[in-house]
């Protein structure tokens, strides 16, 4: 029995219960009858899920659009979350149970979602029998949702899980989204969808998985709800008969008023005929049948049809005994798109992203978003009228503005003028080609009258391919510090493939204390300017790093480096060859001292209310010291180039100076008496 048939059943035996009032103990309604039903969301948290699709992280994709998910989420329906590979590497037991279903707050299930960093494998078999086990589905009835981009990773079987829950459960159901996924990934995910009697949906890109939820929703949403218990009947006199036949309405829905009904793709919605304070009505139940007959009280309702983006409805009265014919005309067309890359050129089949817009524009010029679609291909299905389609593929840009009739198909393929740029960098003329630390941003060639050129598009990928309108353009690419331009044209269904010389050499440097000691593990700061200064003397600073051993990516040429432990500075001027590695080790010549205070002989190290400044030992032409450092603490440790220095130490009102001598390399022990 539908949703529809149990609601127009309840009716009856409503109305059964005036006429033989005292015959039933009680008769439950329909809200208290049927338990909720309950789903669980199980979230891939693999490392996988940060590979990229366009530029964005799939696991940033998925958050996105499960948070459009949940604006039209139907709130009859418990939503838990549940998630694996998301806390360690390489771990098959981390599945973590994050909410359990609940009626769905969006902004508490978002966060939670959010809070999902992949990180390790796919247990999703485990996963899968874990949400079912907390469902308790063995007792009642329980849906899962699993969104997962790859094969199960712990030497599970999918299929043969499915046919197990499928076989022990009341009614487990679990529907599949396979996200950017091979064709023998799909064929893994998706027996675990058939083998419990649940869809089973493909999705490539951030378009493809929004309909797949939006799909997945309706298809939990529409599933039957149990039946209500019998009720208990003491001895009285039987009811009057039902009447004979069925009792509601018949619903088709048709593009125009001269058209056949349509036989797939509508979707139904029943609601009270009223509506509240804040113009809505309250929804009675939703149909995915393309021409379903519901079983209703007599009354009246709202009949509202959905197919695709197109959208009516209309007022209909069931009267007793009589099925009621709803023919609603929803004045729609399709719209089928796709793309080539010039005119009579390739035709695209990836990478396509559409955007409809209604054609009329607000007073701020801005156009209404209809739909969206990241298919090649994309049939949309439009209520009747004129519209502003934007496609994109890659970074390349092209509009078109059409006509939607009621009835009919326009079909219409899209210019991109879109060519591609792949870039090859190398370190030098003759080297393998680099393959990390690669950036590069791609730049208009013409400059506006301020000298600037305006970003397109920018990529992280060693070796990118990208997808551009015809034209010049202006590429910057860096490798670590180094940098290097390139001047292009792109042109139409034309792959232009550029060797970008970088001009980049290595530079790894490491500080000792003194000559002969063990390369420093922490402390160490560097900054590398270029060698060559300015009109005032200065040098430009080129980077600066506070890893204790690094290895700066540099281009060509002379700089000037300075490195420093704690007080200490050293210096080195050096110069760096394109696709060699220069290492050098730099010389502090610098000592510690781990320095305390005492108030006598043998008494205890002062623990705080000390104030040390060290100044050099030698003094200028006016007799003053230099200040070299100071500290707060009442054990510094104090790091200096070695020499000859003076300490003045504060404690309370009195000030105590001795002179110090550090040699290079020396970690030596210092402890003051503070007598005057």
């Amino acid at each position: 029995m539908n949703f529809f048939n149990y609601h127009g059943r309840l009716s009856k035996i409503a109305a059964c219960f005036s006429l033989v009032a005292g015959s039933l103990v009680s008769l439950p309604t329909a809200a208290q009858d049927a338990p909720k039903e309950r789903a669980m969301l199980v979230l891939d948290g693999s490392g996988s899920m940060w590979g990229q699709i366009d530029g964005i992280s799939k696991i940033e994709i998925a958050r996105n659009e499960i948070s459009q998910m949940l604006t039209s989420w139907d709130d009859r329906i418990d939503l838990g979350l549940m998630t694996y590979g998301h806390r360690t590497k390489g771990d098959c037991n981390d599945i973590e149970l994050i909410l359990q279903p609940q009626p769905v707050n969006a902004s508490t299930f978002q966060t939670a979602v959010n809070a999902v960093s992949p990180k390790g494998k796919t247990p999703l078999s485990s996963a899968v029998l874990q949400a079912a086990q907390h469902m308790r589905f063995t007792e009642e009835k329980a849906t899962v949702l699993l969104l997962s981009d790859g094969l199960e990773t712990c030497e599970a079987d999918p299929c043969a899980l499915a046919s197990a829950l499928e076989a022990q459960g009341v009614d487990f159901t679990a529907h599949v989204i396979g996200f950017d996924i091979t064709d023998k990934e799909a064929k893994q995910l998706s027996c675990l969808a058939e083998n419990t009697g649940g869809r089973f949906f493909l999705a490539g890109n951030s378009g493809e998985l929004t309909k797949a939820l939006k799909e997945t929703v309706k298809t939990i949403a529409v599933s039957e709800p149990a039946p209500a218990p019998a009720p208990v009947v003491v001895a009285q006199p039987a009811p009057e008969p039902e009447p004979a036949g069925p009792q509601g309405i018949r619903a088709v829905a048709k593009l125009c008023e001269t058209c056949e009904p349509l036989t797939d793709g509508p979707f139904w919605y029943l609601m009270e005929p009223k509506t509240d304070i804040n113009g809505k009505r309250k929804e009675i139940a939703r149909n995915g049948k393309a021409q379903p007959v519901m079983e209703l009280g007599a009354g009246d309702y709202r009949l509202g049809v959905s197919y695709g983006s197109a959208y009516a409805d209309a007022d209909v009265t069931v009267l007793p005994g009589q099925l009621t014919s709803a023919e609603i005309n929803l004045n729609a067309g399709h719209l089928r798109i796709s793309a080539e890359a010039a005119p009579g050129g390739t035709a695209l089949d990836d990478k396509m992203f559409y955007i409809v817009y209604e054609a009329k524009k607000d007073l701020e010029g801005r156009r209404r978003e209809v739909t969206r679609s990241g298919a090649a291909r994309e049939l949309f299905r439009l209520p009747a009228g004129d519209y502003h389609v934007v496609a994109s593929h890659g970074t390349a840009r092209a509009s078109a503005d059409l006509t939607v009739t009621a009835g009919d198909l326009t079909e219409h393929v899209i210019n991109m003028d879109a060519g591609y740029l792949r870039i090859t960098p190398i370190p030098t003329a003759g080297a393998e080609p680099l393959k990390d630390n690669q950036f590069y941003i791609v730049y208009e060639a013409k400059k506006n009258l301020e000298g600037n050129r305006r970003e397109v598009t920018r990529s992280g990928a060693a070796v990118p391919l990208f997808r551009l309108n015809a034209g010049d353009y202006h590429i910057v690419s860096s490798h670590g510090n180094a940098r290097a331009t390139l001047d292009v044209t792109v042109t139409a269904d034309e792959l232009n493939e550029q060797t970008l010389d970088m001009n980049v050499g290595y530079l790894r440097l490491a500080n000792v204390m003194a000559e002969g000691k063990e390369a420093l593990d922490d402390g160490v700061f560097y900054i590398v300017y270029g060698a060559k200064k300015d009109l005032n003397g200065n040098r430009k600073e080129v980077t600066r790093s506070g890893a204790a051993v690094p290895l700066f990516r540099l281009n060509a040429g002379d700089y000037y480096v300075v490195a420093s432990y704690g007080r200490s500075t050293t210096a080195l001027d050096v110069t760096v060859e394109a696709g060699s590695l220069e290492e050098r080790t730099m010389i502090q010549d610098a000592g510690i001292f781990r320095a305390e205070t005492r108030l006598e002989e043998n008494g205890a190290a002062l623990e705080d209310a000390v104030f040390w400044i060290v100044y050099t030992a030698e003094r200028d032409l006016n007799g003053n010291r230099r200040e070299v450092s100071r500290y707060g603490q009442a054990k510094p440790l104090i790091t200096l180039k070695a020499g000859k220095y003076e300490i003045d130490v504060r404690y309370g009102n009195e000030t105590y100076t001795f002179p110090v001598q550090l040699s290079p390399g020396e970690i030596s022990e210092l402890s003051l008496l503070l007598q005057k």
